[in-house]
């Protein structure tokens, strides 16, 4: 038998050993970068709004600082005016489970589902914990500690207030050879992420409106909650449907069978309006992206990275297509011509 011999030379062996460590390191501070990319999504809409406010003559370091207090002030309007009202609705809503399980009975969505909602904790926390400090709670755990929310605001702050800031840190990390090509797929990346999150926050903010309307007019309870449900579950593509489970079973509480019956067909017109009319006018055509890669990547990302990566997953989303859109320009142009073959007219002369 010949003997099979592995040769192994040092500096493969060292590319490896170099590889391993960077992927270990880069998987240890995967927190971090997480953050990073949340402050380079905060400061790209932070670029559109000092673009926008540079045409009154205004310096881009007062532009940003105009930015934050303007976040600030809307940031502070809705602990005042809009937490307390959802405050209400919620602990009203918890106070008053046990009677609607009765009225829904034994055999319906709730029990088929199996649904388990434990109100009494619910109640608790506001009661001992006081909502203000449930809420500061929660937010700290969402951005993972006060240390997260600083990083976030100074990165995004450093790189807003420098001009090509992003370009600069780009350049020091890619290639020479890369450069330019990596700077450019940036550029537009930035244009369409900030298209996007402009579009979001409006048809948000539609959804929001139009579903208060909605159910207010037909008196549905706790409208103002199950709104905001359909204004945050509305960015997903079909999240909408979501929120109206329960929106149903409020419904039902309320007014029985054919008050739902009246929330669905409601609630599937607020579909065909957001397919229709709100995501090709206002998302799709700025960013091109087709609705099944919004929910691929919104699905891994949220699945991977949690409430960061549900952040994160539209911008590497696009970053991806503009590197596949690049690829696939610098092929094309790499292609021979195609040769086109001079036509031969006869001409015939009968005598």
């Amino acid at each position: 038998m010949n003997d099979v011999r592995i040769h192994f030379d040092k500096h493969n062996l060292f590319e490896v050993a170099l590889i391993g460590a960077l992927l270990y390191a880069l998987w240890t501070i995967g927190d971090f970068l997480l953050v990073l990319g949340v402050a380079l999504i905060i400061s790209t809409f932070i670029e559109d709004f000092v673009i926008y406010v540079g045409r009154y003559k205004i310096p881009r370091v007062g532009a940003v600082i105009l930015f934050y207090v303007i976040a600030i002030i809307l940031f502070s309007a809705v602990l005042i005016f809009v937490l307390p009202v959802i405050a209400r609705e919620i602990i009203s809503l918890a106070q008053v489970y046990p009677e609607m399980q009765n009225i829904i009975g034994s055999n319906t969505l709730l029990t088929q589902f199996n649904a388990d909602v434990d109100i009494t904790n619910i109640i608790n926390q506001f009661k001992d914990a006081g909502f203000r400090t449930w809420l500061s709670n929660g937010a700290l755990n969402i951005f993972g500690g006060i240390l997260n929310l600083i990083i976030i605001f100074v990165v995004s702050f450093y790189l807003s207030v420098n001009h090509n800031g992003i370009d600069h840190m780009l350049r020091i990390f890619t290639p020479l050879k890369y450069e330019e090509t990596v700077i450019s797929i940036w550029h537009r990346v930035q244009r369409k992420v900030g298209s996007w999150f402009r579009g979001q926050l409006v048809i948000a903010l539609i959804l929001t409106v139009l579903t208060y309307a909605g159910l207010a007019l037909a008196g549905i309870p706790y409208a103002f909650l199950l709104a905001l449900l359909a204004g945050v579950f509305g960015l997903v593509p079909y999240g909408i449907f979501l929120a109206l489970i329960p929106a149903i079973v409020l419904a039902f509480a309320e007014g029985g069978i054919w008050m739902s019956l009246g929330v669905i067909i409601f609630y599937f017109v607020l579909q065909q309006v957001l397919d229709l009319g709100l995501q090709p006018l206002i998302v799709k055509k700025l960013t091109g992206v087709p609705s099944l890669v919004v929910i691929i990547a919104v699905i891994i990302g949220a699945k991977l990275f949690g409430l960061y990566g549900l952040l994160l997953a539209m911008p590497i989303a696009l970053f991806m297509m503009e590197i596949i859109a690049e690829s696939e320009k610098r092929k094309s142009a790499k292609r021979p011509p195609l040769i086109e073959h001079e036509e031969i007219t006869v001409v015939i002369n009968k005598r």
